[in-house]
């Protein structure tokens, strides 16, 4: 635990980041890093960078393949304008959400997602407690239901939401096996309080750049 506070930390401080998330391997090594960061950088730049703070600081030596960066754009009047992926992949719109349904009984509340997958209709559902503080996850939950339909390897590895400014950011890191390999992208998008949509969008943009 305090090697992944101590590598957080050292990330954190490097200009143009907002945020880090590192995993730990149960030998205490990083096994994976997520970083929020504008785009005043590029991000394979970014990833270099990371590569050598954390050695020049701890003397920890990384595969830079670990590192993953979502970058956000600001805006004046919004706050945040988009959101940018490290990797150089050419969007898709395989995926495309079709409605989230929310149904309450008693104190259940039931999330269902729709995603059009290129004219097939994908749904899925989960429920949580009514007076759960987190009931944005519930919406992650159906989502990746609904996605396992067409790719059963899908899964969320990381959700989190992180503060920027006044704002609110989702940061997931989606991953499927493709081509006989599991890939993984990372993606960011504007939360807003309790829109549900935006958790499922962040979701979807990230696995169209799969």
């Amino acid at each position: 635990m305090e090697r992944k506070i101590a590598l957080e930390e050292i990330v954190s401080k490097l200009p143009g980041v907002r945020g880090a998330k590192v995993l730990i391997d149960s030998d205490g090594e990083p096994k994976e890093i997520h970083i929020l960061a504008d785009i005043k950088k590029p991000a394979k730049q970014l990833v270099r960078d990371v590569e050598t703070a954390i050695y020049a600081a701890s003397g920890i030596r990384i595969d830079r393949k670990i590192v993953s960066v979502a970058q956000i754009a600001a805006d004046e009047d919004e706050g945040l304008a988009s959101h940018y992926e490290s990797t150089d992949v050419i969007p898709s719109a395989r995926f495309n959400l079709i409605s989230v349904r929310i149904e309450t009984n008693r104190r259940k509340l039931t999330i269902t997602v729709t995603v059009d997958d290129d004219g097939k209709v994908l749904t899925g559902s989960s429920i949580v407690d009514i007076d759960d503080d987190e009931k944005y996850i519930a919406a992650v939950e159906a989502t990746v239901a609904a996605i396992r339909e067409s790719i059963p390897s899908f899964r969320v590895e990381v959700i989190e939401r992180i503060q920027y400014g006044l704002n609110d950011i989702l940061l997931v890191v989606c991953s499927a096996i493709i081509k006989g390999r599991r890939r993984k992208e990372a993606g960011a998008r504007l939360f807003r309080k309790d829109s549900f949509n935006d958790v499922v969008l962040v979701i979807l943009d990230t696995l169209n750049r799969m």
